[in-house]
């Protein structure tokens, strides 16, 4: 489950300011989180990995 949601972040982790970008996220951390069976460990580490890609987004588009 680690390299899953490592795999995702590093996936992810050049923020883009397109909706596409951001419903990819979505739907792909879903499906991590369907994958084991939506464990609370995962769930938080895929929620910990969202608000980085967020604060990122934030810091690289908000300024």
């Amino acid at each position: 489950m680690y390299k899953s949601v490592w795999d995702f972040h590093k996936k992810y982790s050049d923020v883009r300011e397109d909706d596409s970008y951001w419903e990819w996220v979505v739907n792909e951390s879903s499906e991590i989180a369907k994958r084991y069976n939506e464990c609370k460990f995962v769930v938080n580490l895929l929620l910990t990995v969202v608000t980085e890609l967020e604060r990122v987004y934030k810091e690289k588009f908000k300024k």
